[in-house]
C-alpha cells in the first residue's frame, strides 16, 4: 500500500487522553495514512486498548509496536521512525486534539517549498489562541483562510511534527543521548537547519496540545529539563540575545533591506534571539516588511519599533532599561553610537560590536555561546 504519510503516535498510560486523541485523529484526517502506535510500557488497560485499534477512515493501516518499559520520547519515536516508509512521517503526542485539514495543510506547505524540512501546525503551544470576544469556530475559520502561509521558527516542537523523508535520510533520527525527554526536538531542528532545511509553522493548520501531559507529574521533571538543556548547550552553544538597532526606517522591497533581513535570519537560525530596535515604515509591521523583501518572518527575530525622532536615544533607552534577561551582544550601526554604548557597558554588560565588522560579531558570538561550530 503506497501511503503518503506515516503517523507515529507515542503512548504512555493516560488512556482517556489517548482514546480522545485517536477519535479526533480519525475524525479530522483526510489523507490516506498508516498509523504506527508506539507504546512505552503502559499499564495493561492501555495496552489492551491499543491492541484493539483498527483501520478507520483515512487510517488505512495500523501497526502496534509494544515496548516493555518506558523508553522515553526519543527512543520511542525512533522505533516508529524506523518502521516508517512513507515520504512523510508525522510525530504525534497522545494528548492532541485535531481540526479538519490539519495534516493536509502541513503537507501542502512542505510540498510547496523544497527547503522546508520540518513543519508544525499552529497551536496553543505557539501561543495561537482566539482574541478576546472571538469564538473558537470563528478563530479556526480565520486560520483556515491562511492556506499555504507559514512562518519560520528557530526550532520545531515534537508534539506534532511533520518530517520530510529527505531530512531523515540526511540527518538521521532523534538523538538518543537525550535522557527521556526535552531538547531532542531542538537538537533535531538544529541538525536539520545545519543541513539546509528550514523549520516552519503552517499557519492554516491547527492542533490543540494538552502540554506536558505525559511528564507533568514526573517528580524529577525540572532536574531532567536542566540536565538536557546543559547537554544541548554543550552541543550547540548557549542561546544568546543579540540586539541590532537601525536608525532609519528600511525601504520596503529594497536590495539593502533584503540583505540586512537575510543577515538577521542567519543569526536567528544559529540558536539566537535577535532583537531589532528600529522605526518601521508607515502602516507596516515586521511581517509585512519581510514579505516586501520576498522573505518570511522568523519567530526569533523580535522587532521592537522605536520612534524615528531621537532614535539613537530611544534605542539606548530600550537596552539600558532591560534588566531581566539582558542582552549579550549589541550590534552598533555607527561608530559614535558604538562608543557611547561601550562607555555604558558597566550598566548593560553586553559586548558592543560594530555592524561593519561581522567577523568580530562571529568571534564574540562563539566566545559567549561557547558554540563548537
Amino acid at each position: 500500500m503506497d501511503l503518503r504519510c506515516d503517523l507515529i503516535l507515542l503512548s504512555w498510560n493516560n488512556l482517556p487522553l489517548t482514546q480522545a486523541c485517536l477519535e479526533s485523529l480519525v475524525a479530522c484526517t483526510a489523507t490516506p495514512c498508516r498509523l504506527i502506535l508506539v507504546d512505552n510500557g503502559s499499564e495493561p488497560d492501555a495496552r489492551a486498548f491499543l491492541a484493539s485499534v483498527t483501520p478507520r477512515g483515512a487510517i488505512r493501516e495500523v501497526v502496534l509496536l509494544q515496548n516493555e518499559r518506558n523508553e522515553g520520547f526519543p527512543r520511542g519515536m525512533n522505533r516508529g521512525l524506523r518502521a516508517s516508509r512513507a515520504p512523510y512521517a508525522c510525530l504525534l503526542n497522545n494528548d492532541l486534539r485535531f481540526t479538519p485539514g490539519w495534516l493536509e495543510e502541513m503537507l501542502a506547505v512542505a510540498q510547496a517549498h523544497p527547503d522546508v524540512g520540518l513543519v508544525n501546525p499552529a497551536s496553543n503551544t505557539f501561543g495561537h489562541r482566539p482574541p478576546k470576544g472571538m469564538s473558537s469556530a470563528e478563530y479556526l475559520a480565520r486560520l483556515r483562510r491562511r492556506h499555504g502561509e507559514y512562518s519560520e521558527v528557530g526550532m520545531s516542537i515534537g508534539f506534532c511534527l511533520l518530517i520530510k523523508r529527505e531530512v531523515l535520510e540526511r540527518v538521521g533520527l532523534l538523538s538518543e543521548e537525550v535522557e527521556r525527554a526535552f531538547f531532542e526536538d531542538e537538537d533535531f531542528s538544529l541538525r536539520a537547519q545545519a543541513a539546509g532545511f528550514r523549520c516552519v509553522v503552517a499557519e492554516g493548520a491547527y492542533v490543540h496540545h494538552e502540554e506536558h501531559a505525559s511528564v507533568r507529574h514526573v517528580p524529577e521533571r525540572e532536574a531532567l529539563f536542566a540536565r538536557n538543556q546543559r547537554w544541548c548547550d554543550r552541543r550547540w552553544g548557549k542561546r544568546l540575545r543579540i540586539v541590532w538597532p537601525r536608525f532609519q526606517a528600511p525601504a520596503p522591497g529594497s536590495q539593502e533591506l533584503q540583505a540586512w533581513l537575510e543577515q538577521l535570519l542567519s543569526w536567528a537560525r544559529r540558536r539566537n534571539h535577535v532583537y531589532v530596535l528600529s522605526p518601521l515604515p508607515a502602516a507596516m509591521d515586521a511581517a509585512a516588511l519581510f514579505r516586501s523583501a520576498g522573505l518570511h518572518h522568523h519567530s526569533d527575530v523580535h522587532w521592537r519599533p522605536v520612534p524615528a525622532r531621537a532614535v539613537r536615544l530611544a534605542a539606548a533607552g530600550q537596552i539600558l532599561k532591560r534588566r531581566k534577561k539582558p542582552f549579550d551582544i549589541i550590534v552598533a550601526p555607527d561608530a559614535r553610537w558604538a562608543s557611547a554604548m561601550g562607555a555604558l557597558a558597566w550598566w548593560h554588560r553586553a559586548t558592543v560590536v560594530p555592524e561593519s565588522d561581522l567577523e568580530q560579531l562571529t568571534t564574540v558570538w562563539k566566545a559567549k555561546s561557547r558554540s563548537p561550530s
